[in-house]
């Protein structure tokens, strides 16, 4: 009798053994292809809204975001693409937007945008905003440091290479314009890393990526100087995406995700980014393959992807590795 149990024991052992191998792995068990950055863009927090109740919704829209941000497993970074303040840039707006983007458990990168540089910290005598001098923009970008590190930097994610820029002129009439230093700094970065896949990131999108004649189609909300990053976008083929903000482009709009986001002369798309501080809160989320990025979108308030809105970038043959 024993045996036979013992043989019927190893039996079932020996089958079990072939069959496992045979079934899918748990999501969770697979080694992952890819690295995932989260586009938190426009933060605004507390919020620009004025009014108590609108406000706190605001508010907590943003803070239940980064909660379920910080619930996926699979985020390897969050890139903040400036306007983390609320309004002005002043000391106050600094500490409040610490309050939320420390509350981000993932590793973070930051960029400036222009209500971290350019505003005067004191509004108009109608509350409305007003240019910040040279010497209080200087102020301003030194505080941002302070805060959140450089203004331009890059980094490595797997094998992609990473650029973030932000406004650094003393003096200018656009929203984000870049100095010469910043753009020497850039061209000296593209140059050694011109075997990488590149993603840059800029608060401003690139000049023509959304539809002509719309509200925001102006040259003070596109990066500048645009001729000169035109033609450095041109010369650099391994750049992919250039992911912005500003705009607010929500995936409502037409502009959002549409064949005009292709910057002009080049293979680059411009991901636009909506503002955490409308109604509800969207993310895009990239998946850096080998050979691919796929670009997704996610509402924060339905707590589901937008499958519609997904879009694929491949990358060139010679700059894939791991294939």
């Amino acid at each position: 009798m024993m045996k036979k149990r013992w043989f019927l024991i190893t039996a079932l052992l020996t089958m079990l053994a072939c069959i496992l191998p045979m079934a899918p792995m748990d999501h969770t068990v697979q080694a992952r292809r890819y690295e995932r950055i989260v586009v938190c863009s426009d933060v605004h927090y507390g919020s620009k809204t004025l009014d108590p109740d609108l406000r706190t919704r605001k508010m907590k829209n943003k803070e239940n975001a980064v909660r379920e941000i910080n619930g996926w497993d699979d985020v390897d970074l969050c890139v903040f693409t400036g306007d983390m303040v609320q309004k002005t840039g002043s000391s106050a707006d600094y500490k409040l937007a610490r309050k939320l983007t420390d509350r981000v458990k993932k590793p973070k990168e930051f960029l400036a945008g222009n209500h971290e540089v350019i505003y005067s910290s004191e509004l108009s005598s109608t509350g409305r905003l007003r240019p910040a001098d040279s010497y209080e923009r200087f102020r301003h970008m030194e505080d941002y440091e302070k805060n959140f590190g450089p203004l331009y930097h890059s980094r490595k994610l797997g094998q992609y290479f990473l650029l973030f820029l932000s406004p650094d002129t003393l003096e200018s009439k656009y929203a984000v314009e870049l100095s010469k230093e910043q753009l020497d700094w850039l061209k000296k970065e593209l140059k050694d890393h011109r075997q990488e896949p590149t993603l840059i990131f800029c608060h401003a999108p690139m000049t023509g990526t959304l539809l002509p004649g719309s509200k925001l189609d102006k040259p003070r909300n596109y990066a500048q100087p645009a001729k000169k990053l035109q033609k450095l976008l041109q010369e650099n083929p391994q750049i992919l995406l250039w992911v912005s903000g500003h705009t607010h482009t929500s995936p409502k709009n037409p502009s959002f995700t549409n064949p005009v986001n292709k910057i002009t002369g080049t293979e680059i798309l411009d991901v636009h980014n909506p503002t955490w501080d409308g109604k509800q809160v969207w993310t895009n989320s990239l998946f850096l393959y080998p050979e691919k990025i796929e670009i997704r979108t996610y509402s924060h308030k339905k707590h589901q992807w937008l499958p519609q809105l997904d879009r694929t970038v491949t990358v060139p043959w010679e700059m894939r590795k791991g294939v």
